[in-house]
């Protein structure tokens, strides 16, 4: 008989913490509908904050961008040489036409997706 009660036990402390887990879910929703529906000033300001910095980061890849076509359209692809260099003094070299070509493509490839991806945050944000 003492397991029964033991089992029943364990059966109400897993009811007691799925409800409270429950309970902290319906709080967090609601909180955050109050936060859409009934904003603050500051957290206004803040989400406009956020959103510049969405803006800024979405001009800087388009910039990035752009140069990069710039250069791909005026480059004669023979005569292209890219540099590296380290804070320590070190710097590394390449001539190679095919080597630089396939950075390139590497460079506007990630740029384009990072161009997506923050066209997306932005569209999907809201103040």
């Amino acid at each position: 008989m003492s397991n029964t009660k033991t089992a029943a036990k364990k059966g109400a402390a897993k009811i007691e913490k799925a409800q409270t887990s429950n309970s902290a879910k319906v709080e967090k929703s609601t909180a955050k509908v109050d936060e859409i529906l009934k904003p603050t000033a500051d957290g206004r300001i803040k989400k406009l904050e956020t959103f510049n910095r969405l803006a800024e980061k979405k001009e800087k890849i388009d910039r990035k961008l752009n140069e990069l076509t710039n250069y791909n359209a005026s480059n004669d692809g023979q005569h292209a040489e890219m540099k590296f260099a380290a804070n320590n003094g070190y710097h590394f070299t390449i001539s190679n036409p095919v080597t630089i070509q396939k950075l390139l493509d590497g460079i506007q490839s990630e740029l384009e997706e990072l161009q997506k991806k923050t066209e997306t945050e932005i569209l999907e944000f809201s103040i």
